[in-house]
């Protein structure tokens, strides 16, 4: 049993049997234009013959111009493939001379390579159109494009949208600041297959085919590092021929390979001038990514006050081992009476250019990171009087200035790895409260880098990093495509319904498939005439961005406080945020103002409440991984009491709020009506692998004479190695994992036949009478909610009210492992599982009956687990 100071804590779950998982149902109907390409090779093949002839003969002029110009010249081409985006594998481009540099969600694949007679792609479409072995895959390949034509693939939308019109005329000497990605893998680089137990083969061969293998992959993974290097060197040559300068990204001080490298891809920001940059998008055939470097949101806050109290209240300094917050924001006046006794003031940091011996809050008008590091420590109200110890100590990054802004010069992927290489490895800090937000939606093609890196970070590290989902404009539009709120309304868009227009998606780096992304609800109902909130109590804030994230993850997964705005009847309205609807604050008095004031609203101060609850976590199970906490928080979430009675959709409700409010209580503990199981220490599993988890239920829950609902709730929390190149979470993570369970009446025997390959149930087995009325389900159309599945991000929970009399004496649930961009089998990832059972009249003791029901199990022994290596 998992120590805890609550009542009812939570207990371990137990691994009953892990082993090979069954290959899911496989086949399907080919595209119809893929069809018609097969019925009509001799046209196809003519048509893509005559495209690539086109190509090389523009390819060998170019090639002339740039020597002509003295412009350096290029190892390789970009050429852009419009494939059948249902069945070609972009990994199998190595045949056909083609390094995969991106490839997008709309069937486009952008590619590079050396040969400038196209050899092996023009033998594939021979091989097709002569019906030969080998060609029939070239009907997948709808067309071949030059790699100029379509720089939309490249440029982000802003930049599109601003450069493309007039690309022409771009003005050639003026200076550009631009991020830019750099893809790195080859063509010859490949990691082998790992090796297959061959029939009547000798233990002792198969041991020297995969020492073999472990050979290959050694130096594949050397050959990837080297062509990373030649490719950043390539790439200098070119930035340094317009005089461009390259911000620090992709490499580090001391000529090692920096935290803004992933293993397919670096990133950096360059500063170059239009010509340079035009040259670079049309012709360097490697980057997939060129991007402005992101605004940052304005605080939404007032000037006028009216809080003057100076409270008597007294903040105790936390254990010498309590959890560690690090606040990454515009500093903290650490001096302030209400934080004082909680900061770690020796290892204060600032990241600001010319002022990294300044860490205090120089924002106006009671600061940001001040009321951030606040919101961490008080996440409701904050106490006038008595004495109180605080719950974690606070630790201060400053990055932003006193305008609220990033500098230029800070490169946010590469910035965010050198504040966790100091943090984590000098002080051991594993919670990083990022409430900083881009100021426009986060864009869907690609994971950005800055939010790469923090996938990344946590890849690589136990950390936890909470985010800010991003705020709305109350006024004037940003950019091409952040709307204000006011334009929506003006546009007779009202609430909630513009919250679900593309211009209020999520902002960078929300999109994170590994941080926990935080939106905010209201605090209160407002109603002054002229005035009145604009949401309702518990509902979506007004100006707090939504979901879905990128590829149609849950995001926010959580919401807290963040506040509210107010209208009139105006036309235009006017927008306004009076105390009332306003989360209570720590503020800043640097430039004068109270202490404590009720002036500002945001998602930035909805985050720092979730960080509270995880530092909580942290104290309590200080031994346990950070996706233990992440899991715990969104586990304990719960949609507010309104949408009991909503009739309308309820994935508007699932893209503004997530999974709901995370209550502490529920995160820690639990009842005499509900109980919690979770897996305790690191679980690590790896592709085509299951690990069967059960739960034992009393028959006197389960009698048909006592029937009562039962709230089921599942949540899976992992992590896996980012590739920033692929365009959706199966090739973008190393490894992926979604969870299946029992359904209605299924005896554990015949799920454990239905999820493992080699398992075969009893004949006395009972079968299932089909699955439970889940709310989200395995695949989008499964659950109540439709278009969404539960399955789509790195968090996945889960929740349905089920009957007693349904559940059989062990309730199963299975972690299934599926490859991603990683073929290697020993590649495992780590994991935790939660699972809560609340009976939905509080007068049932399911705790005590479920935990005794374990405790009588536990010398039962476990089904003796199979090995999936060399199967």
């Amino acid at each position: 049993m998992v120590e805890s100071s609550q009542g009812f804590p939570h207990i371990q779950l137990r691994l009953t049997t892990e082993g090979r998982a069954a290959s899911p149902p496989g086949g399907g109907k080919k595209n119809p234009i893929t069809a018609v390409n097969l019925g009509n090779r001799q046209g196809h093949g003519g048509k893509l013959k005559g495209s690539v002839d086109s190509l090389i003969f523009e390819w060998q002029e170019t090639q002339e111009e740039r020597e002509q110009e003295e412009k350096p010249l290029l190892k390789s081409q970009r050429i852009i493939l419009e494939i059948d985006p249902d069945s070609f594998n972009p990994d199998g481009l190595k045949a056909y001379g083609i390094e995969l540099i991106a490839d997008t969600e709309d069937g486009y694949i952008i590619g590079a390579l050396a040969d400038l007679e196209l050899s092996d792609l023009q033998k594939k479409i021979e091989k097709f159109i002569n019906e030969q072995h080998g060609g029939n895959k070239v009907a997948e390949i709808w067309e071949v494009i030059d790699g100029k034509k379509k720089p939309e693939l490249i440029l982000s939308p802003n930049l599109f949208a601003e450069l493309y019109d007039k690309w022409l005329a771009i003005k050639e000497e003026q200076i550009y600041t631009v991020d830019v990605g750099v893809a790195c893998v080859g063509t010859k680089t490949k990691l082998p297959n790992y090796p297959k137990f061959q029939p009547n083969e000798t233990n002792d061969k198969f041991t020297r085919r995969v020492n073999n293998w472990i050979q290959k992959r050694q130096l594949t993974e050397q050959e990837w590092e080297e062509i990373s290097w030649e490719r950043q060197d390539e790439f200098e040559e070119f930035i340094q021929f317009y005089k461009g300068k390259i911000s620090k990204g992709f490499q580090d001080d001391g000529g090692e390979i920096g935290t803004a490298t992933l293993p397919d891809s670096f990133s950096c920001r360059i500063q170059i001038s239009g010509k340079g940059l035009k040259d670079l998008v049309e012709n360097f055939p490697y980057i997939f990514d060129v991007s402005e470097p992101d605004e940052f949101a304005e605080i939404i806050q007032r000037q006028d006050l009216s809080d003057t109290d100076s409270p008597s209240f007294q903040l105790e300094s936390p254990e010498l081992n309590a959890p560690k917050v690090c606040v990454i924001d515009s500093g903290i006046q650490e001096r302030h009476s209400l934080l004082r006794a909680a900061i770690d003031s020796k290892n204060s940091r600032s990241w600001v250019p010319r002022e990294t011996d300044k860490t205090p809050d120089y924002v106006n008008n009671g600061g940001h990171g001040t009321s951030v590091a606040g919101a961490v420590l008080y996440p409701r109200t904050i106490p006038r009087s008595g004495n109180e110890k605080a719950v974690c100590w606070i630790q201060n990054a400053r990055v932003l200035q006193a305008n609220r802004k990033l500098p230029k010069q800070l490169f946010p992927a590469n910035l965010l790895g050198e504040i966790v290489e100091f943090y984590h490895e000098q002080t051991g800090t594993r919670i990083f409260n990022h409430s900083i937000t881009g100021s426009v939606p986060c864009l869907t093609r690609y994971m950005s880098a800055w939010a790469s890196s923090i996938d990344n970070l946590i890849w690589q590290k136990d950390i936890l990093f909470i985010v800010a989902a991003g705020n709305l404009p109350l006024n004037s539009r940003i950019g091409f495509t952040r709307l204000s709120i006011r334009e929506h309304i003006a546009a007779n868009r009202q609430y909630p319904d513009y919250l679900l227009e593309d211009s209020s998606r999520i902002a960078n780096p929300a999109q994170s498939f590994q941080a926990l992304t935080v939106g905010s609800i209201a605090l209160n109902s407002y109603h002054a005439p002229p005035y009145y909130s604009i949401a309702q109590k518990d509902k979506s804030s007004a100006f707090s961005c939504c979901g879905l994230g990128i590829w149609e993850t849950i995001k926010p997964e959580v919401v807290e406080y963040g506040g509210d705005l107010v209208i009139d009847e105006g036309l235009p309205p006017n927008i306004t945020f009076p105390k009332d609807v306003c989360p209570e604050l720590v503020r800043s008095t640097l430039n004068g103002g109270p202490a404590i004031g009720s002036d500002k609203v945001g998602t930035s101060f909805a985050a720092p409440k979730v960080s509270h609850i995880a530092a909580r976590l942290a104290a309590e199970l200080p031994n346990e991984s950070c996706l233990l906490y992440r899991g715990l928080i969104v586990q304990s979430a719960r949609w507010p009491e309104w949408i009991v009675g909503y009739g309308g959709d309820k994935l508007h409700i699932l893209r503004q709020i997530g999974y709901g409010l995370p209550d502490v209580d529920r995160a820690l503990g639990n009842a005499p009506n509900r109980i919690t199981l979770m897996t305790t220490g690191e679980r690590r599993i790896v592709a085509k692998q299951a690990h069967i988890y059960q739960v034992k239920l009393p028959e006197k829950l389960r009698s048909q004479g006592e029937a009562f609902k039962i709230l089921l709730e599942v949540t899976l929390s992992y992590k896996a190695q980012p590739r920033r190149t692929r365009r959706n979470r199966r090739k973008y993570l190393s490894t992926w994992l979604d969870w299946e369970c029992s359904k209605k009446g299924e005896d554990p025997e015949l799920f454990k036949a239905r999820v493992l390959e080699e398992f075969v149930a009893s004949e006395d087995a009972e079968k299932g009478e089909g699955l439970f009325k889940w709310m989200l389900g395995k695949q989008n159309h499964h659950g109540i909610i439709k278009s969404v599945s539960r399955s789509a991000g790195t968090l996945q929970k889960d929740w349905a009210v089920v009957n007693s009399f349904e559940l059989t004496e062990a309730f199963s649930i299975a972690v299934v492992g599926h490859e991603g961009w990683n073929n290697d089998p020993e590649a495992s990832v780590p994991y935790s599982l939660v699972i809560s059972f609340e009976a939905i009249q509080v007068d049932i003791p399911i705790y005590t009956s479920i935990v005794e029901a374990q405790v009588e199990t536990e010398i039962e022994p476990t089904i003796e687990v199979q090995s999936i290596v060399g199967s």
